[in-house]
């Protein structure tokens, strides 16, 4: 259930709060006022994309935050993402700054929109305008029959095993090429793998490469300054090198070295110096009588890098991506000269994945057909309360040998709103207001199937008046024994009936607007009542009207 709804910085909201609790809550206000900043922002906690003109103007960041009560049903994909919740709640918090960067929580912790939305989706759903255009496209039906039929396992096997038909077949049409064409491609790839292979390269042989050719394109310069540094260094013929110099001074100071613990010290450095000197002169100097300078060994160097430049241009990045071009055409080539032999396995394989999926669509097809008897029942007798007595509904579903992304089947509903008229499509003969009830009838149906434990309905009686929309709120009302209702309306009917009450208000500083929302008493309740029954001034006939609506609503008449 959501207990609570904090909105900072949300287009026109600047900051609103606000606690709920069960049964039936009316949401009322002028057009315009902000009733759908707030279903937005919900929306926002339910992991909707959030588009960064939703911040209020010249605020840094858009806060929206809810807590929720966590049912049972909840808790096990808490504790997958490593979840906990906290004296039986989770709190949500959603951020968006101006510059467009969203981040979600859920009791502190980050989570991804995914995670968020999984999470959310269990906990809240909400009933837009927009979702009665969802009847008028019949291939959505089919996504109501599954929700009722809990088809949700099966469904996803056969989408399964169907991405694994469409994966075979991907791989036969891949292989029927005409011989012609086979031959080109073979040529192409005998041509491409023999230049490879001719070059035989090696990893890591490009480096080496580049450092024998500096070597020896400076060779003359290495040796000069390696002789020199030897020289000085070690092994000097007009003057005293560095390394005699430091052998005179350790074989000076080895005599006294027992004498003081300093000059021990000073022994033991200088004595250390002089064997790494050693050390290095002799490295220096196999070095220098390894470099010697040939042309054409340099030129030899250069055609080899020269080689594998012209590859990696043809075949990729590196000379890893060269062997890996290689490894594929090798691959492809023998997958072409077995084709035949390849395409009849992958045709064999694709009979029996045919069979399997044929099988599954086939369970869902009596899933559904048996589903669809007592859904067209259910949503009959719910339209009957609804103020539709003489109305007939229909599940129609048709199976076919087609294997579509939902199934082998094509679902519809038909509708008959009048007595003596045949079924036909909804999309065809339905009004606005018939489309609502259907709707709520489908909704509260599925209500009862759904773990979710709180229902928003915006405008849920769009083109509904008189006994119609009394009909709505008793059966909302039966709906909020079980479940949290809240309702964005303008119906005086569901206003009346609803246990709580808040008012949308829209006021203005005269610089900037904000939204608000407040929790009416019963004087607040008679006056908001009395604006939407009159439209216009508040009159002391309208306040009666409301007054009795009221009271008959307590009473349950």
């Amino acid at each position: 259930m959501l207990a609570d709804l904090s909105i900072k910085n949300v287009a026109v909201i600047s900051s609103l709060s606000v606690e709920f609790n069960k049964g039936v809550t009316a949401l009322t206000g002028e057009t315009g006022a902000g009733k759908s900043i707030i279903i937005d922002s919900i929306n926002m906690i339910l992991g909707d994309r959030a588009n960064r003109e939703v911040v209020r103007y010249g605020s840094d960041k858009a806060v929206v935050q809810a807590v929720f009560d966590v049912p049972p049903s909840v808790e096990a994909i808490l504790e997958e993402n490593d979840i906990e919740a906290e004296d039986g709640q989770i709190i949500i918090t959603r951020t968006l700054t101006s510059e467009g960067k969203s981040t979600a929580r859920i009791n502190g912790m980050s989570v991804t929109l995914s995670v968020l939305r999984d999470i959310s989706d269990r906990l809240i759903n909400i009933h837009g305008q927009h979702d009665n255009q969802a009847l008028l496209t019949p291939a959505k039906h089919i996504g109501f029959l599954d929700a009722y039929a809990y088809a949700t396992d099966k469904l996803a096997a056969y989408k399964a095993t169907l991405r694994e038909k469409r994966a075979i077949e991907k791989k036969i049409d891949a292989l029927k090429m005409d011989e012609r064409e086979k031959m080109q491609r073979i040529d192409l790839l005998e041509y491409q793998i023999n230049e490879i292979k001719k070059a035989n390269l090696q990893k890591g042989e490009e480096d080496d490469l580049k450092e024998q050719r500096d070597i020896y394109a400076n060779a003359e310069q290495i040796t000069t300054a390696v002789g020199e540094a030897y020289s000085n260094l070690y092994s000097g013929d007009d003057v005293q090198s560095a390394y005699d110099g430091i052998s005179i001074a350790v074989n000076a100071l080895s005599e006294i070295s027992g004498l003081n613990p300093k000059i021990k010290e000073v022994y033991d450095s200088l004595s250390g110096v002089m064997y790494t000197m050693e050390d290095a002169a002799h490295e220096l100097k196999e070095f220098g009588d390894s470099v010697e300078f040939d042309e054409r060994e340099l030129n030899d160097i250069e055609e080899r890098l020269d080689l594998i430049s012209r590859l990696k241009r043809k075949y990729g990045g590196t000379v890893e991506d060269v062997l890996k071009h290689l490894e594929a055409a090798e691959r492809e080539l023998g997958d072409i000269r077995l084709g035949d032999e390849k395409t009849a396995e992958l045709t064999a394989e694709l009979e029996k994945i045919t069979a399997k999926l044929k099988a599954e669509g086939g369970e869902l097809s009596s899933l559904r057909k048996k589903a669809a008897a007592e859904l067209e029942a259910q949503i009959e007798g719910a339209l009957h309360e609804l103020n539709m007595e003489k109305a007939r509904f229909s599940v129609n579903v048709e199976a076919s040998d087609e294997f579509y992304d939902n199934g082998m089947d094509k679902v519809e509903f038909l509708i008959s709103a009048n007595p003596g008229e045949p079924l036909k499509p909804l999309v065809k003969i339905a009004s606005g207001g018939e489309l609502s009830r259907v709707m709520l009838a489908i909704k509260s149906i599925l209500a009862d199937t759904d773990e979710v434990e709180t229902l928003i309905f915006d405008e849920i009686d769009t083109g509904v008046s008189g006994r119609a929309a009394v009909s709505i709120a008793d059966k909302l009302r039966k709906i909020a024994k079980n479940k949290q209702v809240i309702c964005i309306t303008h119906l005086p009917q569901l206003t009346a009936a609803a246990d709580n009450h808040y008012l949308i208000e829209k006021d203005t500083d005269g610089e900037m607007a904000s939204t608000t929302l407040i929790e009416l008493d019963e004087k607040g309740r008679e006056e908001e009542l009395a604006r939407i029954i009159d439209g216009r001034e508040v009159s002391e006939l309208a306040l009666s009207h409301a007054r009795q609506m009221l009271t008959d609503a307590r009473n349950g008449e």
